[in-house]
């Protein structure tokens, strides 16, 4: 079988390290939450039963809104919204009592979470609402990003894939005559072409006209947030939603480091050579042995007396 070189080894060495992502448990909400109502026309002051599905676990706020909710928390029954919360298998049934709104219908049923992190809206046929109609605006809002930058705070703890922050900080300007006022925001986070995660989405507040408003939004990452990510931001408003998208990327280079260091030091080692045979070797014992008598160009001799033919 055929070795792997060493850039294999610590490749499989930070496959290993890096755990792979856990498989979603069953009941997990899908990305997109819904509200449905009952069927027919409703009044005001009615309790109703509301059924959520695909929704995050948690407290969800639900209220009724005139206007079409064009104009955000302004056309909104706040002080007569419900609160209910949903269980971690993402579908509910809350009962609903159907305030009537500040301004009069077109009206839709909106909930959502405390941090306006998931949203939904319902056409509402709602009848007894007595507000007048909601004013003519004095123009549309024109809401721009004007700077998008993210950067990952997670720091030395990211080099070996301990989770950490991604921040992104977005800067918004409404160059309209108008103000934009609490408007719904969603924000998504996962690999490119599989945006799904839902991401805590701060309240946008009010952007007066003119104004340029800077939000710093936080966006955890796990263990397995190996590579590139994109975030999806989407803004609605009355006219036409506001959309954006930002790239950020996390490489553990430090396991790579952890896991090709041991390799690396395996090669660098040097390799101990056998010492060389010297006189002290079998052969040279052997020589040392011979007798003097039988070296070339020696007589032998008997008691000093010498041994060779008589005269």
């Amino acid at each position: 079988m055929t070795p792997l070189p060493p850039i294999g080894v610590a490749l499989l060495a930070l496959a290993a390290a890096v755990p792979a992502p856990a498989p979603a448990p069953a009941g997990t909400p899908s990305a997109v939450p819904g509200i449905a109502v009952p069927a027919g026309t409703l009044r005001a002051g009615q309790q109703i039963l509301v059924a959520l599905r695909g929704w995050p676990a948690g407290t969800v706020q639900i209220e009724v809104c005139g206007n079409d909710g064009r104009r955000g928390a302004l056309d909104c029954a706040a002080s007569g919204a419900s609160d209910g919360h949903v269980p971690p298998s993402g579908a509910a049934t809350l009962p609903v009592v159907l305030a009537a709104p500040p301004v009069a219908c077109p009206c839709v049923l909106r909930a959502r979470t405390p941090t306006g992190s998931a949203r939904a809206t319902v056409a509402l046929p709602l009848t007894g609402v007595t507000a007048r109609p909601a004013p003519a605006p004095a123009g549309t809002p024109e809401l721009a990003v004007v700077g998008l930058r993210a950067a990952d705070r997670s720091g030395v703890a990211g080099w070996f894939g301990i989770p950490g922050d991604l921040t992104v900080d977005l800067t918004l300007r409404n160059a309209g005559p108008v103000d934009v006022v609490d408007p719904p925001f969603t924000l998504l986070f996962g690999r490119p072409g599989r945006v799904h995660g839902v991401v805590d989405a701060p309240a946008l507040g009010t952007i007066a006209a003119g104004q340029t408003r800077q939000y710093r939004i936080r966006v955890p990452m796990d263990v397995t947030a190996v590579g590139r990510r994109e975030l999806h931001g989407r803004i609605e408003l009355p006219d036409r939603p506001l959309a954006f998208t930002v790239e950020a990327a996390r490489y553990p280079w430090g396991l790579l480091a952890l896991a090709a260091a041991p390799v690396v030091l395996a090669l660098a080692r040097p390799r101990r050579r056998p010492a060389p045979r010297g006189p002290g070797t079998a052969g040279g014992s052997r020589a040392a042995t011979e007798s003097p008598a039988s070296a070339v160009g020696e007589p032998a001799t008997d008691g000093g007396r010498s041994t060779g033919p008589k005269s």
